[in-house]
């Protein structure tokens, strides 16, 4: 609706003679300015050195008053404001109640292929919630991408080897044994992870107050990179565990991965081209190292090939952004989405990918950053014992809806991953995000369970009104007489694919959070003020149950992009 409202206003421009290249519309910020509103007569009277009002009336005048557009209007100090008829806002509303969009479509590049890759936890350690809000982001930033038109691959990262993990073997044996093999086979999977855990947390102490222990977990370390039998079957066992673990968590949120990548596959490919570049004065030799040099090149300097001769993380991003780019055919982007801590990483690791081969990887890579999760406190830190887990995070979620709304234990499990992805989305990306059990989990703000909800609160009023098919009588469409909540909802409704494609463009989920919210704000005041099954006429009653069913629609449509599933009963 945004184009065509755009190419109509062109076209008047076309006619008046007026430049048209700079023309932008947008939603005005005030509802009662109209659907769309655009500054062009401010902007073209500095080129035509007119008064901008006299401009914007001009235009105004000019522009087709018919079935899509009821009324044009001047606002100070120049801008030009546009409603849209009756007519195609019903049009609208009759689609959405039968689950009809039309989504424009959103490509970054010609294949219409994109490889979003999230979730990067390392084996041997807990799911945290960074890994919570990581795997929110990418499942909806998959979901945006799919919806306006990309074939979308999951691909999942993940770090298995690493001095983490020797740290956590060279713990382990004694905490297995104490226990008895037979015990630890009994455990459930999640024990079996915090056991590991603390077994990280004694490697790490003792790394790093002990020099005969240091020397222990590097050389365990050097043992896994090489695939020693000595530490072979405990370290392919306990990796074990951690996929089934990442694998319920993945099952718990909703995501599975076309593709999972790890650290250890790509060790030995990585030292091969790293000597290539080396060769190609791409990388260069540094004490012992090998190094990019980033000066002159605006990135840092980074080791790729530490003084044992091992890949550093930087070394093994290579191969993956080969894999990556042969897997899958030709792909327009990959996107990483990664905190923002690792910016200077990816700068440097695509800047020697580009001058390995420009044709392959240049505009190919993308770092989607996002912000750390606080809970009233610092940072995360694993090492000292305090990790926040993710799987705590929505187990307190899910308590908390029980205690206070008495839901049955499947709603509270769906309304509670709710609650904690719609928490770490309507902040934007890029900010810090401090979670509290109360605001997320409330049904009197701005919360996922008020939206999921409000999505009830339709489907109870749909179910009462004993019909699967209330719509308008086509014949009353245009003698339809429409108050203040219904029109509202009317205009916010015909808004929706427009927000999803803006959402995908600009990579921000909060744009649909806010939308979503404020549609369910619309709605629950509409309901407050009309009666909808007890309505004065059979036409009234049908509008407002039409209403009703195309706000459910597209809550619960927005809602799944978000990853988050509704409930029927609440």
């Amino acid at each position: 609706m945004k184009d065509l409202i755009h190419e109509k206003i062109r076209h008047t421009l076309e006619a008046l003679n007026l430049p048209f290249e700079n023309l932008m519309i947008n939603p005005p910020n005030n509802e009662d300015f109209g659907d769309y509103s655009t500054n062009v007569a401010l902007q073209l009277a500095k080129i035509e050195k007119k008064n901008p009002m006299e401009l914007a009336k001009l235009i105004a005048d000019a522009i087709k008053i018919d079935e899509v557009i009821e009324k044009v209007e001047v606002m100070k100090p120049g801008f030009i404001n546009v409603w849209l008829s009756k007519q195609v806002l019903i049009k609208n509303l009759l689609e959405s109640s039968q689950n009809k969009y039309s989504f424009q479509e959103y490509h970054l590049g010609k294949n219409k292929k994109v490889i979003v890759e999230y979730a990067h936890p390392n084996t041997h350690k807990l799911f945290h919630i960074g890994h919570l809000r990581n795997i929110t982001t990418g499942e909806t930033v998959a979901r945006l991408l799919e919806v306006t038109g990309n074939t979308v691959i999951r691909a999942n990262y993940q770090g298995d080897v690493g001095l983490h993990i020797a740290k956590t073997l060279w713990a382990a044996p004694k905490t297995m044994y104490e226990l008895g093999e037979e015990k630890i086979s009994s455990m459930p999977i999640r024990e079996k992870i915090s056991l590991l855990g603390k077994a990280y947390v004694k490697g790490s102490e003792a790394y790093e107050s002990n020099d005969v222990s240091k020397k222990e977990i590097i050389e365990i370390n050097k043992q896994i990179y090489n695939q020693d039998g000595r530490i072979m079957p405990l370290y392919e066992k306990t990796r074990a565990w951690s996929l089934e673990y990442f694998d319920e968590k993945y099952d718990r949120v909703g995501t599975t991965f076309d593709k999972k990548y790890f650290e250890s596959q790509m060790a030995e490919r990585s030292i091969k081209l790293i000597k290539e570049l080396v060769k190609k004065n791409i990388l260069e030799k540094s004490k012992g190292a090998v190094i990019f040099n980033g000066e002159g090149h605006g990135v840092h300097t980074r080791v790729f090939l530490n003084q044992e001769g091992y890949p550093t993380y930087e070394g093994k991003e290579l191969p993956l952004a080969e894999k990556e780019t042969a897997d899958f055919g030709e792909v327009d982007k990959i996107i990483h989405v990664v905190t923002e801590e690792q910016t200077s990483f990816f700068a440097t690791t695509f800047k020697v990918e580009e001058l390995t081969d420009s044709k392959r990887y240049t505009g190919k890579q993308k770092h989607l950053k996002y912000g750390w999760v606080h809970l009233k406190g610092g940072k995360m830190s694993s090492r000292k014992g305090n990790v926040v887990e993710g799987e705590w995070l929505l187990d307190e979620a899910k308590k908390q809806i029980i205690k206070d709304y008495e839901s049955t234990p499947e709603v509270a499990e769906k309304l509670a991953i709710a609650a904690v992805k719609y928490s770490f989305l309507k902040s934007g990306l890029q900010g810090d995000v401090y979670f509290d059990m109360k605001d997320a989990t409330t049904l009197q703000g701005d919360s996922g369970p008020y939206l999921v909800y409000t999505y009830v609160r339709c489907k109870s009023v749909l179910n009462k009104s004993n019909s699967s098919n209330n719509v308008i009588p086509r014949k009353v469409e245009e003698s339809l007489s429409l108050n203040n909540e219904e029109l509202t909802l009317l205009h916010a409704l015909i808004k929706y694919p427009e927000v999803v494609l803006e959402t995908a463009q600009n990579f921000a989920p909060n744009y649909l959070c806010l939308y979503l919210y404020d549609l369910s704000q619309k709605y629950n005041l509409f309901y407050q003020k009309n009666s909808i099954l007890k309505a004065d006429n059979e036409d009234d009653k049908n509008v407002r149950l039409t209403i009703t069913k195309g706000t459910a629609n597209v809550l619960k449509h927005g809602l799944n992009l978000l990853g988050i599933q509704t409930v029927e009963k609440m």
